[in-house]
């Protein structure tokens, strides 16, 4: 996975902002994703399931996605093959499997 650094700002009237961001090479790789409905609408609130998938299947973590319909994981194993599961309202909408890489 590249590295990625965001970060939001917002200067003020007349003021002059400089700033140096500097990343490191990642070897962990992450998940990130967003939940819409059959209508393409997005979906706040879902409840996000991540399993480590095959032989060794566990329960990872949970997340719930934001206003925006967004949800991330991470860090996680890289070369792992993960399933997602997700439910909005105690009924699953989705369930998919992943490999990090």
């Amino acid at each position: 996975m590249s590295s990625v650094a965001k970060f939001y700002f917002k200067p003020a009237e007349g003021e002059h902002i400089e700033t140096t961001v500097k990343i490191e090479a990642e070897k962990a790789a992450a998940i990130c994703g967003t939940v819409k409905d059959r209508g393409e609408a997005l979906v706040e609130g879902a409840l996000v399931l991540l399993f480590k998938s095959g032989q060794d299947k566990r329960f990872i973590d949970r997340q719930f996605t934001d206003e925006e319909g967004q949800f991330s994981f991470g860090p996680i194993e890289g070369n792992v093959m993960y399933l997602i599961k997700v439910y909005k309202n105690s009924v699953k909408i989705r369930e998919l499997e992943i490999i990090a890489e």
